[in-house]
């Protein structure tokens, strides 16, 4: 088996969203951001290796609050799951990166969602300050000349290559 290499990587900064929100007491606090994940810049992002969301918010009970971050193709990641022993409400995260591998060899460009919510006992109150997508990957694709398993039609490498085929001009 040869090893081979993964093509240059790059990081697209895809957009912001610095203007405050309320996280409802009852629902979701969506936010999206649409990008076309710099292209024909130096920085251009096709396939991608991994996302961050770096996000600012405080609430009254910081371990309660729950994000998710949909890519385009629909890809739904928890990026911050309940903690119930984090009671933390005064300093709330302030430029945090939450990152996820769930989006691998997607095509960025699109309509990405950051849903907001909280779980948990009790009521709260909570502001989303700041939402900052960044984008990290490749121009070419991460697994040409890879072969995905017979009979696992479902795997994500071939559910991405199908995908860009049909977007491919």
């Amino acid at each position: 088996m040869v090893w081979k290499t993964a093509p240059p990587r790059y990081h697209c900064t895809a957009g912001t969203i610095d203007t405050p929100h309320e996280i409802p007491e009852d629902g979701n606090l969506i936010l999206e951001l649409d990008t076309d994940a710099c292209l024909g810049t130096a920085t251009e992002v096709r396939y991608l290796e991994h996302v961050q969301a770096v996000v600012s918010f405080n609430s009254t009970r910081r371990g309660d609050t729950t994000l998710y971050l949909v890519s385009p193709m629909g890809t739904r990641t928890m990026i911050l799951s309940r903690r119930p022993k984090d009671d933390d409400s005064k300093d709330g995260f302030t430029n945090w990166p939450f990152m996820t591998t769930h989006t691998w060899g997607e095509n960025p460009i699109g309509k990405w969602r950051l849903i907001a919510r909280f779980q948990g006992p009790g009521k709260h109150r909570g502001t989303l300050k700041k939402f900052s997508l960044m984008l990290h990957g490749t121009k070419e694709p991460p697994y040409a000349g890879i072969e995905p398993l017979l009979g696992h039609v479902n795997s994500k490498l071939q559910v991405v290559q199908t995908a860009h085929k049909r977007i491919s001009p």
